[in-house]
């Protein structure tokens, strides 16, 4: 993953951008917030429960 230059707002391929000069950091990947990791879950819940209601419909 390339790193980002702030100051230009561009993806830059090493330590330092070449634009302006400044040296940049590597990007760090946040956690994913425990909100969508729940809605996820809440989903995957509620879709294998639809499926189980449409199997018992169609086999009644």
């Amino acid at each position: 993953m390339a790193a980002w230059c702030e100051h230009c707002d561009r993806p830059v391929e090493g330590d330092v951008c070449d634009v302006c000069g400044h040296s940049v950091a590597a990007a760090q990947r946040e956690p994913m917030p425990w909100r969508w990791r729940f809605f996820i879950v809440v989903t995957v819940i509620y879709l294998i429960w639809r499926l189980y209601q449409l199997v018992s419909w169609l086999s009644h």
